[in-house]
């Protein structure tokens, strides 16, 4: 069998990439009609508290307002929903092996081809936000949406970074009925 170097290349450069992207994930309170909310409101008093700089919580609240209002509902005083956020990051270890297969070479237990790899070691930190729904009049949590797998060690990138998660967290808002149909 023929090694083939560009299909092992591509393969690697894909599951990179896979690696490093966001994943989202949500959940909501099935029995809620959210037809129902029209409005929301920012909970400040969360978004202060977040162990963030100013300007990340500027653009998280910027990003959500932008999607909520894509999704036709309208920034109000004091909101159908609440809107709640969460923030965390934690240290991610990297490591980038750069494999080289060498000459044949011998001595020892015979002949075979070298390994001349060289592997670089480096952090990055991953973020992670959780978007808190919460109907305003019952105080009960009805929607929550997470993206994990932020790249904020970037700063030149972090506006995108977070517009890209919001927008994929709001994807799933409002929830859609999953048909139950196998077909």
């Amino acid at each position: 069998m023929k090694f083939n170097f560009k299909l092992f290349t591509l393969l690697g450069i894909f599951l990179v990439y896979t690696n490093c992207s966001i994943t989202t994930s949500y959940d909501y309170d099935k029995s809620v009609d959210f037809s129902q909310y029209k409005t929301f409101s920012i909970y400040q008093n969360g978004i202060d508290s977040l162990k963030l700089n100013d300007l990340d919580k500027n653009r998280i609240v910027r990003a959500i307002v932008g999607q909520l209002k894509s999704k036709g509902l309208t920034e109000a005083e004091r909101g159908d929903l609440t809107v709640n956020v969460l923030a965390s990051s934690k240290k991610v270890v990297n490591i980038d092996n750069d494999p080289y297969w060498g000459a044949p070479w011998g001595w020892g237990y015979g002949w075979g081809y070298g390994w001349n790899g060289s592997s670089t070691v480096y952090e990055t930190r991953e973020g992670k936000l959780t978007v808190h729904l919460v109907d305003t009049k019952k105080n009960v949590l009805v929607w929550e949406g997470i993206a994990d797998g932020l790249n904020v060690s970037n700063v030149a990138n972090k506006e995108e970074e977070i517009g890209k998660a919001m927008q994929k967290i709001f994807t799933y808002y409002p929830p859609k009925e999953k048909n139950k149909s196998y077909y």
